[in-house]
């Protein structure tokens, strides 16, 4: 029998577990975390989970109460003690309440990455199954994803479901995991219906040098939409420098493709594209997304280069407080600095000769094999992630590092890549 006083406690490592895996979620793509402090984040997280660990059967009782919250973050931490614990019974609980919801089972999935893989792999026979639904498979098939370990046969089923979310994510485990062996099946998707599934395959393709990807990945980037963005960095990544500037001002022809085109520049990475990147943060709504790309390339911090701005007067991104308003989508640049346009310029114009035109850079160096590395240590995590893409894009069929991990094991994927 626990106290009240113990009790309390216990909740409170629940509630904070919870609050900081869904604080850690986000930091995981922020540009304003890199290795270290995503890691001290991952340490406080540890603590709170720890926490619950030590209190044995009562922390269990506690973070188990909490999983019909139907909160994402509150199935993280009852998924890790249930894994860890071998409770079959306390993860079909997690499973039966957030495995066919996407939004909760992302934290499934990231509990399953967060354990080691020796503790995983007892439950996988049961999720890898063929007797088991889509949802659970795929759930299967991230968790091998996240610790970058191949599930083997499964993975080839799920490539050719006719569940669309299961065959997207196992199209995208196929790149993470440079199965070349599996590029026919994805090579048959590339001309899917669903625009998850095509978008996964040409991704997957283009890491394992299949010429067709290009192709669809620029088609998707022209067409807009929630993968036009990350389609167009990874064409620019495959093409010619010289094409590639061409290329990306066809595609800024609207104010939604300009993004677009931001976002290929920074995946580019060539200074010629500066003074069209340098034009669009006279735009508000581009302003930072520029500011971005411009970090992306010259590795230039702005807030420690004293070239940042103030926010434009009047200014509005993200949902408002107008309940008449049905845009409720999240500002996308939040987390990144407002650019100071005028000081950038001056900065370009006496600095900007530094860079080579028609050589790709990164956080301002040409992308060697070397730097590639020191940038998986130390830069930001959009440049990290970067970073994992161009390392994978030297070593065909070698797979694309998890930057996303916790503590060590991205080291561990970063040796055996």
């Amino acid at each position: 029998m626990i106290s009240t006083i113990e009790a309390e406690i216990f909740e409170q490592h629940a509630q904070e577990a919870a609050f900081l895996w869904s604080y850690r979620d986000a930091a995981a793509v922020d540009p304003l975390y890199d290795l270290q402090s995503l890691g001290e984040l991952d340490e406080r997280l540890e603590a709170h989970v720890d926490g619950l660990r030590l209190a044995g059967d009562a922390g269990w009782e506690i973070c188990k109460g909490a999983i019909d919250d139907e909160e994402p973050g509150s199935l993280f931490a009852p998924m890790v003690l249930a894994v860890e614990r071998r409770d079959l019974r306390g993860i079909a609980g997690v499973l039966d309440v957030g495995g066919g919801v996407p939004a909760l089972s992302r934290a499934i999935v990231s509990a399953l990455g967060w354990v080691s893989f020796d503790n995983v792999r007892g439950i996988l026979p049961g999720l890898l199954s063929h007797r088991v639904g889509p949802e659970l498979h795929r759930i299967g098939i991230a968790g091998c994803a996240v610790h970058r370990q191949d599930p083997g046969a499964p993975l080839g089923y799920a490539v050719i479901s006719s569940d669309l979310r299961l065959k997207a994510r196992a199209l995208r485990a196929v790149g993470e995991l440079g199965r070349g062996d599996l590029l026919d099946e994805v090579r048959g998707a590339l001309g899917s219906d669903d625009e998850a599934c095509r978008f996964a395959a040409a991704w997957s393709a283009a890491l394992l040098g299949d010429a067709a990807a290009l192709r669809v990945l620029e088609a998707i980037a022209d067409r807009g939409g929630p993968f036009a963005e990350r389609a167009c960095a990874m064409a620019m990544r495959k093409m010619d420098p010289g094409m590639a500037s061409s290329r990306l001002r066809a595609i800024a022809g609207t104010m939604r493709g300009v993004r677009v085109a931001l976002a290929g520049a920074a995946a580019l990475g060539d200074p010629a594209l500066m003074p069209w990147i340098i034009e669009c943060m006279g735009t508000p709504e581009l302003a930072r997304a520029a500011g971005g790309a411009f970090t992306m390339i010259t590795g230039v911090d702005l807030e420690e280069a004293k070239l940042r701005g103030a926010r434009p007067a009047g200014f509005q991104g993200g949902p408002s407080d107008d309940p008449e308003d049905e845009d409720v989508a999240m500002d996308p640049d939040e987390s990144l600095p407002w650019p100071d346009r005028e000081k950038i310029a001056t900065w370009w114009a006496s600095r900007g000769k530094e860079l080579k035109r028609g050589t790709r850079h990164l956080l301002g160096r040409p992308m060697a094999v070397e730097w590639i590395g020191e940038v998986l240590q130390r830069g930001s995590q959009p440049a990290r992630a970067a970073a994992a893409v161009e390392l994978s894009l030297r070593r065909a069929q070698r797979g694309v590092v998890e930057v996303r991990a916790p503590g060590g094991a991205w080291e561990r994927g970063l040796a055996g890549s």
